[in-house]
C-alpha cells in the first residue's frame, strides 16, 4: 500500500514543521482574492474555501509544508489491515463552540461524507468507508468496503474536517471547527476576522494572535495592496505581476507549478453528447497559446492526464494523448454528423482573468473548426452555480486534484454533478478501471490499471486538458514561517499559515 500503515505524533504544529513556540501581538493582514461564501460542509467551494477551511477547522489527518499527509485531530492512525484504521484522538480537543471533539464526531462526519445522498465532494475517495466503530470517546475504528491506497490523503483534505454533528447538513454554514482560528467577525464586502483558538491543540506553536482578511477580488488591486503596505500577504498573485513583485525589494513571490485548466463539458445535451465531439475539442486546442496568453508563459501545455512522476502509475507515453491537429479535429466533427460545425455557449467567469482569456484562447481554436462560441462570463459565485446545475454547453474551469495521487481523476468524472466536473459524466468502464488502480495493492497492477483508465480516457475525454499552471502567494519581509504547499496541494496552503510569523 502506498499509505503509511502507522502514523502517530506527540506534539507537532497545525500545519506541521513549527520550530519553536511563542506568541506575536500583531495579526496578520491577508489580501484574499475573493469573499467567502459560507461553508457548506463536505463540500469543495474553490481556493477560498480551501482556505477558509484550513484556518477554522481540522480533519483527523493534515499536510506538513512539504506535502506530506501528518496528524491532525488524530494523535495516531493505525493501518492493522488493507481495509482496517484505528484512530485515537488526542487529548483535550475542543470545537470553538467549548464542545468537545469525540470519536461519535468523528463517526457522524465520516459516515456523512461517505453518504453520496449528501452531496460531498468527498464521497468519491471516502465511499469505501463502511462502517466507524467507536471504541471510547477517544478512538475508533474505521472499516473500509475495499484497499483505498489512498485513503489517509483523503482524511487530509480540507473539507474532510471532523465537525460538531449539527454542522452536518447542507443548509448550516460550517463555521465551528476545531482548528487554529476561529470566525470572529464577517462584514460583508469588505473584510474577515479571525482570532486564534487557544483550545487548539498545537496553540502554543501559534504565533499570530489573529487575521484580518481584506478582499480583493481583482488582481492589479491585490497586488498594489501589497507593494503599497496596505497587507502583508496575498495569494492568487496575478501572472503578469510576477516580475514586479519578485523585482521589488523586500518582498517574495513564492510560486508552485501544478494547478490545471481544462475543458468541461455538458454530455446531457447537444454534440457534446457526443465523445468524436469532445474527441474534436481536445484535437482543436492550441495548448501553448493559451499558457501565453493566460499565464504570460508561467504554466506548461497539458496533452494528457496529469501524474507526479514518482507516483508508480506515472507512464512518460500518456502525457501526449492529444496532440494539436486541426484537421483532425475537422474530421471528428464530421463524423460526428457536424460538418458544418454549430453554435454554442462556452461558460467561465468576469471574476478571474485568466479563466477569461483561457476561454478566449479555446474561442479562436474551436472557431477554426467551425464550433462557433458565445461566453457565457458571470461573477464567480454565479460561475459555481451554473455548473453545478448544468447550464452550459461547454466550461472553461481551473482546478487541481484533490489529493496528489491519480485517484484525483475520479473526482472529475464521477461522484456527484458538481462545477468541478462534466455535468452529467458517467463512464462504468472508466470508473471500474479507476476503481481498480486505487486498489490495487502493487506497483504493476496499478501502472496497468491507470495506463487501460487513460485509453479510456482518451477516447471518451471526460474533460479536454489545456494546460497546467504556476499558483503563487507573494509576502513582505515581516512575513515567515509560510510556505507555499507543492503541486496539486498548492489550494491547501492555508495549512501552513499556522506556522506563520510577524517580525515586530
Amino acid at each position: 500500500m502506498a499509505a503509511a500503515s502507522v502514523l502517530a505524533l506527540s506534539a507537532c504544529a497545525g500545519g506541521g514543521g513549527t520550530e519553536s513556540s511563542g506568541a506575536g501581538t500583531e495579526s496578520l493582514r491577508f489580501g484574499i482574492s475573493n469573499e467567502p461564501a459560507n461553508l457548506i460542509t463536505g463540500v469543495d467551494q474553490g481556493t477560498v474555501g480551501n482556505t477558509m477551511m484550513t484556518l477554522i477547522h481540522r480533519g483527523l489527518m493534515s499536510y506538513d509544508k512539504e506535502g506530506k499527509v501528518i496528524a491532525g485531530l488524530a494523535e495516531s492512525v493505525e493501518m492493522t489491515d488493507p481495509i482496517t484504521y484505528t484512530f485515537k484522538l488526542r487529548p483535550n480537543l475542543t470545537f470553538h463552540d467549548g464542545s468537545p471533539v469525540t470519536a461519535n464526531n468523528v463517526k457522524a462526519s465520516l459516515e456523512y461524507y461517505a453518504n453520496k445522498a449528501n452531496g460531498s465532494t468527498l464521497f468519491v475517495g471516502l465511499q469505501d468507508i463502511k462502517s466507524v466503530e467507536v471504541k471510547d470517546d477517544h478512538s475508533g475504528v474505521i472499516h473500509l468496503s475495499g484497499p483505498n491506497s489512498a485513503f489517509l490523503e483523503y482524511l487530509a483534505i480540507p473539507t474532510a474536517a471532523i465537525v460538531p454533528d449539527k454542522s452536518l447538513a447542507k443548509d448550516i454554514p460550517n463555521q465551528i471547527g476545531a482548528g487554529p482560528y476561529t470566525l470572529k467577525e464577517h462584514n460583508r464586502g469588505v473584510n474577515l476576522v479571525l482570532d486564534k483558538f487557544d483550545q487548539y491543540y498545537a496553540a502554543d506553536q501559534v504565533k499570530l494572535p489573529g487575521i484580518d482578511m481584506s478582499f480583493y477580488s481583482d488582481g492589479s488591486a491585490r497586488t498594489n495592496a501589497l507593494l503599497g503596505g496596505d497587507v502583508d500577504i496575498i495569494d492568487y498573485v496575478p501572472w503578469p505581476d510576477y516580475d514586479r513583485v519578485s523585482g521589488t525589494s523586500g518582498m517574495t513571490l513564492d510560486a508552485q507549478s501544478g494547478p490545471l485548466q481544462f475543458i468541461q463539458f455538458n454530455v446531457t445535451k447537444g454534440p457534446f453528447a457526443d465523445a468524436k465531439v469532445r474527441q474534436a475539442v481536445a484535437y482543436a486546442l492550441n495548448r501553448e497559446n493559451a499558457v501565453e496568453a493566460a499565464f504570460q508563459g508561467h504554466g506548461e501545455p497539458l496533452a494528457g492526464v496529469k501524474i507526479p512522476e514518482d507516483n508508480p502509475a506515472y507512464d512518460p507515453a500518456n502525457t501526449g494523448l492529444f496532440g494539436y491537429d486541426v484537421s483532425k479535429a475537422k474530421a471528428l466533427l464530421a463524423e460526428a454528423g457536424y460538418p458544418d460545425g454549430f453554435e454554442a455557449k462556452m461558460l467561465t467567469t468576469s471574476q478571474y482573468t485568466f479563466l477569461q482569456d483561457t476561454a478566449l484562447s479555446a474561442q479562436a481554436d474551436l472557431s477554426a473548426i467551425g464550433i462557433k462560441v458565445t461566453l457565457d462570463a458571470p461573477d464567480w459565485s454565479t460561475r459555481v452555480a451554473k455548473g453545478n446545475s448544468g447550464d452550459y454547453d461547454l466550461a472553461v474551469a481551473g482546478g487541481a486534484g484533490i489529493v496528489a495521487d491519480p485517484t484525483y481523476i475520479k473526482g472529475l468524472v464521477s461522484g456527484p454533478n458538481s462545477f468541478l466536473r462534466s455535468f452529467g459524466y458517467d463512464n462504468p468502464a472508466l470508473n471500474a478501471k479507476l476503481d481498480e488502480g486505487l486498489r490495487a495493492t502493487d506497483d504493476a497492477a496499478k501502472k496497468a490499471a491507470y495506463n487501460d483508465a487513460l485509453k479510456i480516457m482518451q477516447t471518451d475525454v471526460p474533460y479536454a486538458p489545456i494546460n497546467t499552471r504556476e499558483q503563487a502567494f507573494a509576502f513582505n519581509s515581516k512575513v515567515s514561517g509560510f510556505k507555499n504547499l507543492p503541486g496539486f496541494l498548492s489550494f491547501y496552503s492555508g495549512y501552513s499559515f499556522a506556522d506563520i510569523s510577524l517580525s515586530e
